[in-house]
């Protein structure tokens, strides 16, 4: 059974709950893989403008607004989670550097919205894990040119699934698994000269 609520690590909002809808309507991020997460992250998390991609919960744009994030943009299309989001953000008194857009991700990638919040920090997705259009996210994503030269994607997904090789001006720079989670990192593809991993 699904806790009723998890809990943000650290940062000025640890220790703070968020909850979880009932069912499998949601797939939150578990602590360890969000603990392992922002210490892959380190520092670069700090005044970063973040977008949390089919969000569910809410619990890795909350954990990064709690460690030093500037802004959050939270994707979901299910209204209730959606709605959740919006709560918490309200609680926590961290709406004004937040939005929550209830859409398709494939549409909010084109949407006004999203695209005038760039360049983004990171970007992080934990899509169902049968979906089959990652690639075409990461597509999306590249078209729209929303990413920070230095910027991350994090894709989360099963740790047997085979993460898409990105095509154009995206690097896999890296894999790391934590129980049957996995995260994969890309970023953009320096154009004049050598970047260094993270």
């Amino acid at each position: 059974m699904k806790p009723s609520s998890i809990r943000i690590v650290a940062g000025q909002l640890k220790g703070r709950t968020i909850p979880t809808l009932p069912g499998r309507t949601t797939r939150p991020t578990s602590q360890r893989a969000r603990e392992a997460l922002f210490s892959i992250l380190g520092g670069q998390i700090q005044g970063a403008t973040v977008a949390d991609l089919f969000a569910g919960t809410g619990a890795v744009g909350l954990e990064a607004l709690s460690r030093g994030a500037t802004r959050a943009l939270f994707i979901e299309q299910n209204p209730l989670a959606g709605a959740s989001i919006q709560r918490m953000l309200s609680q926590f008194k961290i709406a004004s550097s937040s939005q929550v857009l209830i859409e398709d991700v494939s549409l909010a990638i084109q949407n006004s919205i999203l695209v005038g919040w760039r360049p983004f920090d990171m970007i992080f997705m934990d899509p169902p894990y049968r979906l089959p259009n990652v690639q075409q996210i990461l597509h999306h994503l590249e078209e729209a040119d929303v990413m920070a030269p230095t910027g991350r994607i994090i894709y989360e997904h099963f740790h047997k699934t085979t993460p898409p090789i990105p095509l154009g001006n995206w690097a896999l720079i890296r894999t790391a698994r934590y129980g049957d989670t996995a995260l994969t990192f890309y970023r953009p593809v320096p154009q004049t000269e050598e970047d260094s991993d993270l």
